[in-house]
Formats: C-alpha cells, sequence, structure tokens
C-alpha cells in the first residue's frame, strides 16, 4: 500500500514545463556558443531541434520536476560530437551546464523566448 501511494504522488508530482522557444547561450572551453532550441514536451519526455549557424540538430531529453536534461549531436571535424545541457528550470530561465563530448564543459543560461502554441 504505502509503494502505491508513493507511486501516485510521484505521477501527481508537477514537472517543470519547458516547451517552448529557448534562447541558449553557453561558455565551454573552446568560447561562448549561443544556440536556438524549441522544445516540445510531452509530460517528461522531451524532443524537438537546435539551430546554430551550422545547422539544424534534432534534440530529446526528459524533465524531471525542476531538472531538465535535453541532448543533440553535432557534426564536429567530420565526426560526431554529443552535446549535453543539464539545468534547473525557474519560471523562463534554465540555468546549469552544458557538456560538449569530450571538449569539456561549462555553465549555461537560457530564456524562453516565446511558448508553444
Amino acid at each position: 500500500m504505502a509503494r502505491l501511494l508513493v507511486f501516485l504522488l510521484a505521477m501527481l508530482s508537477p514537472h517543470a514545463d519547458v516547451a517552448g522557444n529557448w534562447r541558449v547561450e553557453f561558455v565551454v572551453p573552446t568560447g561562448e556558443l549561443t544556440v536556438t532550441m524549441t522544445i516540445n514536451q510531452d509530460g517528461t519526455k522531451l524532443t524537438g531541434r537546435v539551430v546554430n549557424e551550422d545547422g539544424e540538430f534534432p534534440l530529446e531529453g526528459s524533465v524531471a520536476d525542476d531538472q531538465v536534461t535535453v541532448t543533440w549531436t553535432v557534426p564536429e571535424q567530420g565526426a560526431p560530437m554529443q552535446i549535453t545541457m543539464k539545468g534547473k528550470v525557474e519560471g523562463e530561465y534554465i540555468t546549469g551546464t552544458a557538456r560538449l563530448g569530450n571538449v569539456g564543459e561549462g555553465s549555461l543560461e537560457a530564456r524562453r523566448v516565446s511558448r508553444n502554441p
């Protein structure tokens, strides 16, 4: 009975709303990067796309409570490089870290610029 109650409470726990268009800026060992991110949310599952000067790339991720993780892959010198963003959602902002493959990681800040209709 206790396990069922814990499960039901977890199901009712609200997850952060991260759907929308975001401007993401992060600082990594190679410099500062800015991307535009569109996130679609279905419960805890995230999909969407990241756009930067090199093109458009699909993303996937998840949200649990106020924590969000988003991953996408970009070509880097002919090889795929995975970028993982992890952060805390506070209203229209996300703060956290971005890891660029084996290059390293740095701080990130994101601001929602619009919500999905």
